[in-house]
């Protein structure tokens, strides 16, 4: 016996409750993010600003702005243009962020340490820009990533048939969304590890120059929600897993918005 029946285009919506609910979270974070740039920029001659990376914390800061503004393109039908921000505007910001803090623990934490037992080494980082030239390269490194990422699953929107229900068609732009997750986000997993374990060799710096509390707080949570939306990902499919994939997202922009930049935030103003 055969019969025909009418499927159904499932993609994550706006009128669904959890579509709203990270939406004001990515509302919320945004407004958050611009409040920082706006003390940063008006206490930028500050020690604690300086300190903090100087004009590397505006790169920071606007490109977290950015990736906020992206979180819309998650929702809707998928368009050549929204899967095209997925899958190369906001992994380039995010991980550019990572980059900077790991680049900043880098520089922070073995800069004392380079200066007196590698003083060549240290000048050379110093004269040649290091840490932005370190961030070129991380960008460069990223960006094949995401070509190469392009050129194996394209841009188009693809279609397949739910495996619990014949009924309903997904809708996504990556038809093995699980395995482009892995390898777009190989290069940030590794540089949250990097970072990490610079944070955590830092411990022990003078209290002015020690970040190590706040970069161990953005790299672990990062580290950690990576995983486990994998983990995820092994067991569900569908649209459940683009709901989850942006409220982790989501997070992690929040993990540095304010576990990095929050605490900075506070001592400027309550303890210039």
């Amino acid at each position: 016996e055969t019969s025909c029946f009418k499927r159904q285009l499932v993609f994550l919506e706006w009128h669904e409750a959890p579509t709203i609910a990270v939406a004001l979270l990515a509302a919320l974070g945004f407004l958050s993010t611009l409040a920082i740039l706006v003390v940063f920029w008006r206490h930028f001659q500050t020690p604690m600003v300086r300190s903090a990376g100087g004009p590397m914390c505006f790169l920071m800061l606007t490109l977290l702005l950015v990736a906020y503004m992206v979180v819309p393109v998650y929702m809707g039908p998928p368009k050549v243009s929204t899967c095209l921000c997925r899958q190369a505007l906001f992994p380039l910001c995010f991980t550019i962020c990572i980059s900077c803090i790991t680049v900043r623990s880098f520089q922070i934490v073995c800069a004392f340490k380079m200066a007196s037992r590698f003083p060549r080494a240290y000048s050379y980082w110093v004269r040649y820009q290091g840490p932005y030239v370190s961030m070129a390269f991380i960008t460069v490194l990223k960006m094949v990533i995401v070509v190469i990422g392009m050129l194996a699953t394209g841009l188009s929107p693809t279609t397949r048939t739910d495996p619990d229900d014949p009924k309903i068609t997904i809708v996504s732009c990556n038809p093995n969304y699980r395995n482009s997750l892995l390898f777009n986000t190989s290069l940030d997993l590794l540089l949250s590890v990097v970072g990490f374990s610079f944070a955590y060799m830092g411990r022990e710096l003078p209290t002015n120059y020690n970040e190590a509390k706040f970069i161990t707080l953005s790299m672990t949570f990062y580290f950690t929600s990576s995983v486990s939306l994998c983990t995820f990902m092994s067991a569900y499919n569908g649209v459940l897993v683009t709901i989850v994939d942006l409220l982790v997202t989501v997070l992690n922009l929040l993990a540095i918005s304010l576990g990095y930049f929050g605490p900075k935030c506070y001592m400027i103003l309550f303890y210039p």
